[in-house]
């Protein structure tokens, strides 16, 4: 008999509005321990805003967030427990950090502000490099990166903090094309390795029924979440998009097509 997974986060009745404006309405989510969801969406349907109250950066007008069944932002439990990666971060070149500085400073959360880093915390910040691939690249200067590393050496920040869950906003925003399936395998495999709760925000719709377990349909709402081979329906992208999707395989990687017309 399988075990039942627990709720990790769970949204209940969420409404979040911005400068007056609705930009969430009574959505409800249960992320599963041990899975990997990706959310999509057309752009402005409040992916980034759910991620973000998710980990209580905002404050929904009504409804609530509850992270391992308590309410976020009551006691101990809520965001220290999420690890985040956003859309993209400006680094400037000629900042004198390098990259084992960078992922050490994921370790503040749980060592606390005003204390200094130790032998531990440093071996906790190489062993994440290296399980993202660039712990070889330790004591060069982060700006001196390329992009997807610069990414991975976030992921490696994330990971540091040891979260049970990690938030992703569009991760490969700042990857090139050519490194992006890679960097989907790394995650996937991270996630398993750490049996991390992964939400992921994502517009490539082609690949998350290959690494996804979950899908999440929002649009100001959540219209659909479950399996991908249960909600991969014309109809929910319909809904979601305004037109006609299908999701069609190329070589070994589904690609969507949009009222005919195929989008890598």
């Amino acid at each position: 008999m399988t075990k039942e997974r627990k709720v990790v986060v769970e949204t209940r009745h969420l409404h979040v509005a911005i400068n007056g404006c609705a930009v969430l309405k009574d959505v409800n989510l249960r992320l599963l321990e041990n899975s990997f969801t990706g959310l999509i969406g057309p752009n402005g349907g409040g992916k980034t805003t759910l991620l973000r109250t998710l980990l209580g950066l905002i404050r929904p007008e009504s409804g609530e967030v509850l992270v391992e069944g308590q309410r976020l932002g009551t006691g101990r439990k809520g965001a220290w427990v999420m690890g985040y990666v956003p859309q993209q971060i400006r680094i400037d070149r000629r900042f004198p950090l390098s990259v084992l500085d960078a992922v050490v400073m994921g370790r503040y959360g749980t060592i606390g502000l005003g204390r200094r880093a130790g032998r531990r915390d440093r071996e906790i910040a190489l062993d994440c490099l290296d399980r993202v691939g660039l712990v070889h690249l330790a004591r060069v200067r982060i700006g001196d990166l390329s992009g997807g590393e610069q990414q991975r050496v976030f992921i490696a920040r994330a990971l540091s903090a040891s979260p049970k869950v990690l938030i992703l906003d569009e991760p490969m925003a700042a990857v090139d094309v050519a490194a992006q399936d890679g960097f989907y395998r790394l995650i996937k495999k991270l996630q398993q390795s750490y049996s991390l709760t992964v939400v992921m925000a994502t517009h490539d719709i082609g690949v998350v029924p290959i690494y996804c377990d979950a899908i999440a349909c929002l649009n100001r709402t959540l219209h659909l979440h479950g399996r991908p081979e249960e909600i991969l329906k014309n109809e929910v992208f319909k809904k979601l998009y305004g037109s006609e999707v299908e999701v069609v395989m190329h070589g070994k990687l589904p690609h969507r097509m949009i009222g005919g017309h195929p989008h890598g």
